[in-house]
Parts: structure tokens; sequence; C-alpha cells
């Protein structure tokens, strides 16, 4: 072997036979010192969590991922766009495989492949169904069969199954007349609902049914382990702005009008527990060996009125049409959370906070129409504006419409004159703004500003991106002073 060549090159290693690679001046791509440092991540066990689309299941997969653990979804089709793009948008890592409550152990069985962990939430809740046995029990009772049964034959470790405090209690009679409750009755993990059926309380009966389902499979398995979760009303943030969930519908009704319009429910209050603080629960249950073998109820203390939810979001959401009446409250239950504070280590957040972040997300994701409180203003006059004008707040009538233009950029500009009883002002219109200024119609100019330049001499009014044009809910009677034009006077720089 020969010896190494004395290379000429502008690296800085002299040293003959070094094995070291020469220092270079290039400032290359594949320079070390510009080479980011990677960690290495410890990548937890493969999840599966069923009805990857759903409100709680979105949130549970994000608890999960960000915990390092893989998640596999399942989705009743992959072709279905408007439940698998959200899914993928969220989550792009994600593995998503198709399976049916109805199909049968069969269906689930490829996607139990490889699961160390199982979390079925998958299981349809909505107020009111044409068909009991159809639409609760069915999906219910035989997709626990199925994901669980699915489950033991793959040989997973751990399952669990999101049940329900409808499972737990209260009994259907004191759900039915409050008056006949124990107002002081405290229900626990040892309590069940055995008094729902198909025609008294058919849901909260088809949670009771499918959570026994998932005790006696599991009951004589070897090497699988269960827990089960028994929340009550879910509330807090979606991540999707998808509002088929019961709990989404619920918060969209009480901002968007609807429950304005008919009234908060009477009756019982229902407990609530913050969909984020439910995912967590989830997670531990697989990660405290302790919380094998139990069921665990997550719930606010004692149930809230939907009037008194709606107060916790009042305050940040004046914009709003929320509730303000509703029918009397004659029994709300108690929930006992010491085994979920206990054993998982759980700190439950308050209503108010779930609340809040609910409604804030709800209309950050246009799941309702966002609104912003007009504060009161006084408005000024037509005749005290000048060129040099600006924040005017201006209460108008619009008497006519000047012309139209498109600019060079394509934009559409109308041009009115609008007035008040001490005279009438051209005013430049764009975007939504033309479809409020219709002749005849009472408008509000907020923080509007003069621009003599799109005048080209005279007093123009635009309203530009800080403003604000409306059709005025005032039922004030104006008749324009058309006789003084402030706009037809020209001016100059002197």
């Amino acid at each position: 072997m020969g010896a190494p060549m004395k290379g000429k090159g502008k690296g800085k290693g002299k040293g003959k036979g070094s094995s070291r690679p020469a220092k270079g001046k290039g400032k290359g791509k594949g320079s070390t010192s510009e080479t980011k440092a990677k960690t290495w991540v410890a990548v937890k066990p493969t999840c599966l969590v069923t009805g990857a689309g759903g409100y709680l299941a979105l949130n549970l997969i994000k608890t999960l991922v960000s915990r390092n653990y893989k998640v596999r979804g399942t989705v009743r089709s992959l072709t279905d766009d408007s439940k698998v793009k959200p899914i993928k948008d969220l989550f792009p890592g994600i593995t998503l495989v198709e399976a049916d409550l109805l199909g049968g152990q069969a269906s689930f069985e490829k996607a139990m492949e490889g699961v160390t962990y199982v979390f079925h939430t998958a299981s349809p809740f909505q107020l009111s169904c044409d068909d009991p046995q159809k639409d609760f029990v069915d999906p219910a009772l035989k997709g626990t069969e199925a994901v669980v049964g699915a489950a033991i034959k793959a040989g997973v470790a751990h399952i669990v199954v999101t049940s329900s405090c409808a499972a737990v209690g209260p009994p259907q009679p004191w759900m039915a007349d409050g008056k006949t409750a124990d107002a002081e009755k405290v229900f626990t993990e040892e309590d069940w609902n055995t008094t729902s059926d198909l025609k008294a309380g058919p849901y909260r009966y088809s949670k009771r049914v499918a959570e026994e389902k998932a005790w006696e499979l599991v009951k004589n398995a070897e090497g699988t382990k269960l827990s089960v979760m028994c929340p009550s009303f879910i509330i807090g943030p979606p991540l999707t702005n998808r509002a088929d969930a019961t709990s989404i519908k619920f918060i969209k009704s009480m901002l968007d009008g609807t429950m304005q319009k008919n009234g908060c429910a009477g009756g019982c209050g229902l407990g609530v527990v913050d969909v984020r603080d439910l995912c967590v629960a989830h997670m531990k249950c697989v990660e405290v060996p302790e919380a094998a073998g139990k069921r665990f109820i997550l719930s606010s203390p004692e149930g809230v009125s939907q009037l008194e939810m709606a107060d916790m979001i009042r305050d940040r959401n004046k914009a709003y049409p929320l509730p303000t009446e509703g029918g009397e409250i004659l029994y709300k239950p108690k929930y006992s959370t010491e085994r979920a504070k206990d054993v998982l280590k759980i700190r439950l957040r308050a209503p108010a906070l779930s609340m809040r972040d609910m409604a804030s997300a709800a209309i950050r994701l246009g799941i309702v129409e966002k609104k912003v409180l007009l504060k009161q203003v006084t408005f000024g006059k037509v005749a005290d504006i000048n060129p040099d004008s600006k924040g005017l707040n201006l209460l108008l009538k619009v008497v006519a419409l000047k012309g139209t233009e498109e600019t060079k950029s394509g934009v559409h500009i109308v041009e009115i004159t609008a007035g008040d009883a001490t005279g009438v002002v051209a005013l430049r219109l764009s975007g939504d703004e033309i479809k409020v200024g219709e002749v005849g119609s009472i408008v509000e100019v907020r923080n509007g500003a003069v621009n003599m330049r799109l005048g080209k001499g005279h007093i123009v009014v635009q309203i530009g991106k800080w403003g604000k044009f409306t059709k005025s809910e005032d039922d004030a009677e104006i008749t324009p002073k058309e006789s003084n034009d402030i706009s037809a006077t020209e001016y100059e720089m002197v």
C-alpha cells in the first residue's frame, strides 16, 4: 500500500496520514458545524384509538402523540374525506384503518396487529333517536364486543373502554322526576344504573350493557387488562370545526341563540368533565399498574345546569345571544372522583375554565360566527366633518348611489351619498361594505376617516381597515339635509 499523498488543498489538516477529515474553508451543506444536533426520543408502544374522528378521540390522539406514543386510529370509511382529512391534517403521521362497530370482531382484527394498548372511544351519543335498539344499543353493545374480543385475541396488554356516568347513576326515576331523588346521595364506582331500559333512558341503558359486556369478556382473558372510564357530560375545546358531536352542538346552540330561543333545560343538572382531563385519565390507565381492573368516575363534584354553564362564559362573550332563563332545576347529582385522584393522580379543571376554553375554540374554529360587541358611541354630525377628520362615528341614511369603479388591482369600489339632519357626504365602499350601503338604509360608520386624495380635493369618507360599516339596529328617523353637501366644496393645500 502506498503512502498517503500530500494534497495542496485549502484544508487546515496538515498531518500526514491523518484519519481526520480536512477542515476546508468552504461552507458546503454537509459541513459538520452546521448540522443540527439530533436527540433520540424513546418511542412508546402502539395505541389503537377507535372512532378516531370523534371529539373525544381527537383530543385523546393529541394527548398520546404529545407523549411519544405511536397511534393508530379506526374510521368507518377511509374514503370519507369529511372524517379522514381533519384527522390527517392534525396528525400527519397517524395510521388509519377501516373498521365498523357493527362489522363484528373480524372488522377490528387487522387494526389490532402490533398494538399494545386499545382505547375504545367509539360509541353513539345523541339526545334522541328513532330506533333505540338500532341507534344506541347495537353500536354500543356489539361494538364493544367486537373491539374487546379482537383485542383479547390479538393479545393486547391493556384495554381502556369509555363508558359513562350514565352507567353509574342516578337511577332513571330520579332523572325523570328530580323531586323523588335523594339529593345527598354521592355516586361512586360501586354504583350501577340498572333502572334504564329501551323505553326509558335507552342511551343510559346502552352504556351499562356495553360496559357489562366488556367486563364479562375480560374476566377469563389471560394477559389482557381492562380499565373503564365513566365520564359525565364532556366539555372543553374541540380540535376541528365539525359540529356533529353532541357536546359541540351544545356549545354551538348556546352561542348562536338557539338555546336562548328554546330556553335552557330544567329538571336535572349534569355533571361535566373537561375533555383534556379525560384524555389524560385514559392515558394514565395504561401507565399506572393499579388502574387495571378498575372503573373511574370523571366528573364535577355536582351537576350544573345549562343556565349556570351559560353564566360561566357570559362576561367574555357579551356579543353572543346567550340564554338568560330556563326550566327549574329539581335535582343535581353528586359524584365522587376520589379513586381517579388517588390512583391516576388526576386534577380536574373547574367547569368555568372548561366552558371558557370551549367557547373560545368554537369561535376560533368557525363553529359559530365571530362577533364583536360594539361599544356605545356618540355619533358626530356631518356638518362638522373637515378635510382632516379622523375617527369619525356617524349615524346616516343612504341617499343615493353616486357611481362605481374598478381599481387597477381589480377591487370593486362603490361611492354613495349619505347624511343626517345637518348635511350629506360622499362615502367610498368596497367588499362587504357595498351590500350594507343600500339606498334608504340607516347605516353606522365607526372609526371612519376623510381621504382627500381619493376625493381629488373633495371630502370623501373611507371606512378603512380599522373601521366598521354596518346597518344600524337603531330605529331612528333620519331626514338628510341634502342642500348641504359638504363633499361639493373643493379644497387645496396652501
